[in-house]
């Protein structure tokens, strides 16, 4: 794992496969870069690109305020993450940050996979979006939040909020996923 400054914002990244030349896809995760796991990273790179996750602010080896009180908004968070076009993924609340940044910055980025997120930030949803379902956000929020700088702990509450979003859409986490085919944003 390397850091990265981006603004004067250090965050931390893994990168995986394909060298500066391989097309990049960007993957913003739910807080923690460990919401990708290792080995999808690595079928990515095996397919000739270059997968990079992050640290969201306040989590991992990225620049740490106080997460209950940050001084920073989900754009801030969205700020240009790359000088080329990227696929960008985004899950969870890396999924909100996602969209945003493709609002703002369209010519970043060639394409937008999103994954269990929603298209506004927390707090009540717009007129016209479905709100999380309230009682499967009461199972993930009764779990205490991780020490954010302990890779282990991060990862086990990752994998259980995963794993409750599994359970309700009636998918199994341990069965490969189905191959879609990408949709380019443009």
């Amino acid at each position: 794992m390397t850091t990265v400054d981006i603004n004067g914002v250090v965050l931390g990244a893994e990168s995986f496969g394909g060298g500066d030349g391989a097309p990049p896809v960007l993957l913003v995760g739910g807080t923690t870069m460990l919401s990708w796991p290792d080995a999808l990273c690595e079928h990515l790179a095996a397919g000739r690109r270059r997968a990079v996750r992050y640290d969201l602010r306040d989590s991992g080896e990225s620049t740490t305020t106080d997460p209950q009180a940050p001084a920073y908004t989900l754009r801030d968070l969205a700020g240009p993450l790359g000088g080329r076009p990227a696929h960008l993924a985004g899950i969870g609340v890396g999924g909100m940050v996602a969209q945003v940044a493709v609002l703002d910055h369209p010519g970043l980025f060639s394409a937008l996979t999103l994954v269990s997120t929603r298209a506004v930030a927390p707090g009540p949803p717009d007129d016209d979006l479905p709100d999380h379902d309230r009682a499967t956000m009461r199972r993930l929020f009764a779990h205490p939040m991780p020490d954010w700088t302990d890779r282990e702990a991060v990862a086990e509450f990752a994998a259980a909020g995963a794993a409750m979003g599994c359970a309700r859409a009636g998918i199994d986490p341990v069965a490969p996923p189905p191959v879609l085919a990408a949709r380019p944003t443009r």
